[in-house]
């Protein structure tokens, strides 16, 4: 599987990528996928991340739409399985602990120079 990273470190995925990152099929997981597009309340920067080129036997063959990180997420909570509980966990533990770590910083003695 490739996680495409977009101009500032976005990460975005293909269709064929999501399936197999959260198993399933690719019904399920592509009318999951229009419930949030047309339903979301998504910012309009956080429904598509651009399109990835399909080559098949060295040939450009047509193109795939890429969705970003906010859509993943999303559909994350609407699908039933183990991988996309484990992610669900996953990224609330991220979420968790980034927040909670603040560095300090203390100035003792004399500031005045």
């Amino acid at each position: 599987m490739q996680v495409v990273r977009k101009g500032k470190g976005e990460i975005a995925m293909t269709e064929e990528e999501l399936v197999r990152f959260f198993g399933g099929t690719w019904t399920k997981l592509n009318h999951r996928l229009q419930t949030i597009m047309k339903s979301s309340n998504l910012h309009p920067d956080e429904r598509g991340a651009g399109q990835k080129e399909v080559i098949k036997k060295g040939e450009a063959v047509g193109y795939s739409p890429l969705y970003p990180l906010p859509i993943i997420i999303s559909l994350s909570f609407l699908l039933d399985s183990m991988e996309a509980y484990l992610f669900r966990k996953y990224i609330s533990r991220r979420l968790q602990t980034e927040t909670a770590i603040v560095p300090s910083i203390f100035l003792l003695g004399n500031t005045k120079n």
